[in-house]
């Protein structure tokens, strides 16, 4: 009875990310979207089905329940065109069976404020606005029976362009299944279905979550090595495939590599397109000092390339 309802959530779930929606390209809030780890960084954020650190509240909360000790984790990233970004995580196993997190991420920018003549025409610079988003969140995992965990986040976003702001709540669900192949295991994640709280304009537009659907696998046949692949199927838009690798090569180095197929979207036309979507990284064990630091880069073609390191205190 427990093989089967696994296998009818994963057979629905399925359904759903290859289904078309007529809201492409629609949501607000899209700042959801970008996750902050740089091992899954360097793993082509190819995580749902792995997400067994204190980062897996940003891919998988399920995830939390392989936590074996507490732990405390902070990402910075150096985005595209001057924007800065950054998340802290604690994560704390009740059990072996019950683990919680709190969370926090959020990114901010300066540009510059251009100004118009009577024709509409470009008459210069006149200062300069912010923008900035933030997430505040709760996790929960539970351990179900042997083949199944679950997990849920519960976030509060805040939204400011200038002067202006919106906020919402959103929620995160996900499971961990243990196939009966004890080197796979399939991750399922729904993130960011929620609701607007306040708006932008006094004209109270509603806004459409970036609501996203997530099958991940991880393959583990060998103590050092992950193979990882996410199928993700954002609402608004197609569906498309993530991967990655992950090997010990020391007991204190690992290397890692991903591919995100979406990688024409960042696609400019320019010499470096055939490097987007390209990701590497590494992992140092410190466990000597109790801490793992991670780090990634992951090229947008010509746009550039976006660095993102983190750090991790084991307890």
């Amino acid at each position: 009875m427990k093989k089967n309802l696994i296998l009818i959530m994963i057979i629905l779930l399925s359904v759903f990310l290859v289904a078309e929606n007529e809201n492409a390209g629609t949501s607000s809030f899209t700042f959801l979207k970008v996750n902050y780890s740089a091992r899954a960084a360097a793993m082509g954020n190819a995580y749902t089905g792995l997400a067994n650190d204190a980062d897996a509240v940003f891919f998988n909360p399920a995830g939390l329940v392989q936590i074996d000790s507490p732990q405390a984790s902070i990402t910075y990233m150096s985005y595209l065109d001057g924007i800065n970004c950054g998340s802290a995580v604690c994560a704390y196993p009740m059990n072996d069976k019950t683990s919680f997190a709190v969370f926090a991420k959020g990114l901010s920018a300066t540009e510059d404020r251009t100004i118009a003549d009577e024709m509409g025409q470009y008459a210069g610079i006149d200062g300069t606005f912010g923008i900035s988003d933030f997430i505040f969140g709760i996790s929960a995992a539970k351990y179900i029976f042997d083949m199944l965990d679950v997990g849920i986040n519960a976030k509060f976003i805040q939204e400011s362009l200038d002067d202006n702001s919106a906020s919402a709540v959103v929620l995160d669900a996900g499971i961990m299944h243990q196939s009966t192949n004890e080197n796979l295991k399939i991750g399922i994640a729904v993130r960011n279905i929620g609701k607007q709280l306040t708006y932008h304009t006094n004209n109270e537009y509603k806004e459409i979550m970036p609501t996203t659907l997530t099958v991940g696998f991880n393959y583990h046949p060998k103590e050092k090595l992950y193979a990882t692949v996410d199928i993700y199927k954002p609402l608004d838009n197609d569906i498309f495939g993530r991967v990655g690798l992950e090997y010990q090569v020391h007991q204190l180095l690992a290397l890692r590599a991903g591919y995100k197929t979406n990688a024409s979207d960042w696609a400019t036309g320019g010499d470096n397109d055939f490097l987007s979507g390209i990701s590497f990284g590494t992992g140092f064990d410190l466990s000597k000092y109790n801490l793992i630091m991670d780090y990634a880069i992951v090229s947008y073609g010509d746009l550039g390339f976006v660095n993102q390191i983190s750090i991790k205190y084991v307890f």
